[in-house]
């Protein structure tokens, strides 16, 4: 699994949080034009390459198109949300079905990001808050598709999406690039209210 494969699952997961997020109005952005899109990891650093999650996208994304390159195209629904389910379950930050273990996910980024204190608050409070955000979505989804029983439960999608956006419009200072993109990107999210 390459580097840029994880990214675009993880730019995939960022736009699952705007699919499951209605837009609202702001004043100086048109919620209903987004801006050119922008891979949120060039604007804002994160935790870079990942084992388990590197592990659980060859699980559900395999290693290719079986001729030797990389396959870049967006994953299924289906796959996004069983990847994001595998990737917080095996890393122990679900406590159960649809719920986060916020001491685990501490506890695991301070030790991995030990010196890089404004990382882990980011990431810890990101995940904090989209947790009942993401209860609720899920509980509204789960009404509309009482029929259709997903392979995988949305939730961990739902709070992946929801954790990149937040942890994006609360970037750390010396992880953010400034660039006239990335402000616009960022004015965007905070303005239509994505993220939790």
């Amino acid at each position: 699994m390459s580097t840029s494969q994880i990214r675009a699952v993880l730019t995939y997961f960022f736009m699952l949080a705007v699919a499951f997020k209605p837009f609202a109005f702001g004043q100086a952005i048109d919620c209903q034009r987004p801006p050119r899109l922008v891979d949120p990891a060039l604007c804002c650093r994160d935790g870079g390459r990942d084992p388990i999650a590197e592990n659980c996208a060859r699980q559900f994304m395999g290693n290719g198109n079986g001729n030797g390159q990389a396959n870049n195209a967006p994953p299924s629904l289906e796959a996004a949300t069983c990847l994001a389910e595998c990737i917080l379950t095996t890393s122990k930050y679900k406590q159960d079905a649809n719920q986060l273990n916020l001491n685990v996910i501490r506890n695991d980024l301070s030790m991995k990001f030990a010196n890089d204190s404004a990382y882990v608050e980011a990431m810890t409070n990101a995940f904090s808050k989209c947790e009942p955000q993401s209860q609720r979505r899920l509980a509204a989804i789960q009404q509309l598709n009482v029929q259709q029983q997903p392979k995988c439960s949305p939730f961990s999608a739902i709070v992946l999406g929801c954790t990149y956006m937040e942890y994006f419009k609360n970037c750390p200072a010396q992880r953010w690039t400034q660039s006239a993109e990335c402000a616009l990107a960022k004015t965007f999210v905070t303005q239509c209210g994505l993220g939790a």
